[in-house]
């Protein structure tokens, strides 16, 4: 990391990952000898919707002497698009980094990884890690978890839930206050999502009520949660939302991925590194919630199927996991299924608080200048998606699936009852983005019909 002396300096971008930045990496690790070099390199693309808070790139090295080196590797380093505050952004690059030196054994699965530095001063950062698609299926959008690979995660989840449990306090709480994971529920966090929240919720309540529209599918938000204004009254409401997952109150507390979905997740059965058949990256949202996280994240992605959370696989997924949990636990042994599935219904809404805050530049975007991929719905200029690149098409690809599980899974806890018992708490939020004329006259044109 950044008091570690690297020998050579680090990239400003993926611009400065060359040839001899990568010989120089992996001499560094052992990955090749020190006669050894990276004489030319092939670069691609990462081919998903990854990146949101990263630059990314596929690097396949081809090298001066034969070696059983890995040829191919992943590379991040700052993003181009900024769709957080560089603060924001920077606290994350440093959690991510940290968490490939965590110790393997109480922590998830991951890639081999040959340098994870950053420099905070200079704002350099640097992920080099083995390409885990070189030996494991990369659990892509177009490839959607079934029931069974999910129940096949659960006993890893719980590995890790039991590793951290009790996290609020003692070394565990140290060891996590240095690498920066922050309770979910801390005044801190809630304030950072509550300064970003106004400037897109109401412009995506807008598209999840648009039966016309191909992101969003039947029934829309509005016919399936109770009325239309559900993102806006859980931007209002998030504090007293999610103050029965602080420790304060009683909820468990754990170490949470933060960003448990496909793009994240590998599969791997047979490799003798990963004995639960699969592995994850990307640390950089880490925080510390309630024992159900890392599942009701998973969830509540777009990254599984409609199966998974149909008839009654969604109790078995929790009860299984709840049985494994409370079969090992030292810290919750009064842990009822009950809070349990109360926990898990909170934490169902984390990436829906983050579609709410970091999607921002692509609601305005889309509102107010006719950009990005939601240009279709809320430009106002007649694009529709043959107009959008590859790129664009993955992405909607991506929010419409999530946009479908967070619908049904909202509706099975029925969260606009609990959101309406709640009191607003809007202080400190941040500036309230209005529609745009073209989408509010619109929606003055649907209520006179």
């Amino acid at each position: 990391m950044a008091d570690e002396p690297l020998g050579f300096a680090l990239p400003k971008g993926l611009d400065d990952v060359d040839a001899a930045f990568m010989t120089q990496v992996l001499r560094r690790s052992g990955a090749i000898s020190e006669t050894n070099e990276v004489i030319s390199q092939e670069e691609q693309g990462v081919g998903m919707t990854a990146g949101y808070f990263s630059a990314i790139k596929r690097v396949l090295c081809t090298y001066k002497e034969p070696t059983n080196a890995p040829h191919a590797f992943v590379v991040k380093a700052w993003p181009q698009l900024e769709i957080a505050p560089k603060e924001n952004i920077r606290a994350m690059f440093v959690k991510d980094i940290k968490g490939y030196h965590m110790p393997a054994d109480s922590f998830y699965p991951r890639p081999i990884t040959h340098l994870a530095a950053f420099d905070a001063k200079r704002d350099l950062w640097a992920l080099v890690m083995e390409d885990a698609c070189a030996y494991a299926d990369h659990k892509i959008h177009e490839a959607e978890l079934n029931f069974e690979e999910t129940m096949r995660m659960v006993p890893g989840l719980v590995d890790v839930a039991i590793a951290w449990e009790g996290a609020d306090s003692g070394d565990k709480a140290a060891q996590l206050d240095d690498l920066g994971v922050a309770l979910w529920a801390s005044d801190d966090n809630l304030a950072d999502f509550k300064a970003l929240m106004p400037g897109g919720v109401k412009i995506h309540d807008w598209v999840t009520t648009m039966a016309d529209s191909p992101l969003v599918g039947t029934p829309t938000w509005d016919a399936c949660l109770g009325g239309p204004g559900f993102s806006e009254a859980f931007a209002r409401k998030s504090d007293a939302f999610f103050a029965n997952s602080h420790p304060a109150n009683g909820a468990t507390c754990t170490l949470s991925h933060g960003d448990m979905r496909g793009d994240n997740i590998f599969f791997c059965d047979g490799h003798s590194s990963y004995p639960g058949g699969w592995l994850c990256i990307d640390f950089q949202l880490m925080f510390r919630g309630p024992v159900p996280s890392d599942l009701a994240y998973l969830m509540c992605s777009g990254s599984v199927l409609p199966e998974v959370y149909a008839e009654d696989n969604l109790q078995r997924i929790l009860g299984t996991f709840y049985d494994g949990f409370m079969a090992k636990t030292r810290a919750y042994p009064n842990y009822s299924y009950e809070q349990f599935v109360d926990e898990f219904a909170t934490m169902a809404t984390v990436n829906f608080c983050y579609y709410m805050a970091f999607g921002v530049p692509f609601y305005q975007g889309g509102a107010f200048r006719n950009e990005l991929a939601m240009r279709v719905e809320l430009g106002g200029q007649g694009v529709t998606e043959t107009d959008l690149t590859p790129e664009e098409m993955r992405q909607r690809m991506w929010w419409r699936k999530t946009w479908r599980n967070q619908r049904e899974l909202f509706r099975t806890f029925n969260l606009r009852e609990r959101l309406r018992a709640l009191p607003e708490n809007t202080s400190g939020m941040g500036e309230w983005a209005e529609l745009p004329a073209h989408l509010a006259q619109a929606g003055d044109e649907i209520s006179r019909r």
